[in-house]
Protein backbone atom coordinates (compact mmCIF):
# COMPACT_ATOMS: atom_id res chain seq x y z
CA UNK A 1 0.00 0.00 0.00
CA UNK A 2 1.55 3.60 -0.40
CA UNK A 3 0.12 7.32 -1.24
CA UNK A 4 0.31 7.96 -4.44
CA UNK A 5 -0.54 11.88 -6.14
CA UNK A 6 -2.82 11.28 -9.20
CA UNK A 7 -3.47 14.48 -9.79
CA UNK A 8 -1.76 14.68 -13.75
CA UNK A 9 -4.32 11.32 -14.04
CA UNK A 10 -7.25 13.44 -12.82
CA UNK A 11 -6.52 16.34 -14.64
CA UNK A 12 -6.73 14.45 -17.81
CA UNK A 13 -9.49 12.37 -16.56
CA UNK A 14 -11.44 15.82 -16.47
CA UNK A 15 -10.09 17.11 -19.94
CA UNK A 16 -11.97 13.80 -21.41
CA UNK A 17 -15.02 13.98 -19.81
CA UNK A 18 -15.30 18.10 -20.45
CA UNK A 19 -14.81 17.28 -24.27
CA UNK A 20 -17.79 14.54 -24.13
CA UNK A 21 -14.86 11.57 -24.57
CA UNK A 22 -16.21 9.35 -21.61
CA UNK A 23 -15.22 6.51 -22.94
CA UNK A 24 -11.88 7.36 -23.33
CA UNK A 25 -11.78 8.96 -19.64
CA UNK A 26 -13.24 5.93 -18.31
CA UNK A 27 -10.56 3.73 -19.35
CA UNK A 28 -7.80 5.77 -17.47
CA UNK A 29 -9.60 5.25 -14.04
CA UNK A 30 -7.46 3.20 -11.99
CA UNK A 31 -8.71 0.30 -11.02
CA UNK A 32 -10.26 -0.21 -7.52
CA UNK A 33 -9.26 -2.77 -5.09
CA UNK A 34 -10.75 -4.02 -1.60
CA UNK A 35 -8.54 -3.49 1.56
CA UNK A 36 -9.40 -6.76 4.38
CA UNK A 37 -10.59 -5.02 7.08
CA UNK A 38 -10.45 -6.96 10.70
CA UNK A 39 -13.95 -7.05 13.05
CA UNK A 40 -12.69 -4.22 14.86
CA UNK A 41 -12.38 -2.14 12.77
CA UNK A 42 -15.54 -2.88 10.78
CA UNK A 43 -17.62 -2.26 14.04
CA UNK A 44 -15.40 0.86 14.79
CA UNK A 45 -17.03 2.20 11.27
CA UNK A 46 -20.31 1.04 12.08
CA UNK A 47 -20.51 -1.15 9.11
Amino acid sequence: MGIEDVTPLAREIHALVREGSLEEASGLLPEEHRCALGDGVLAHLGA
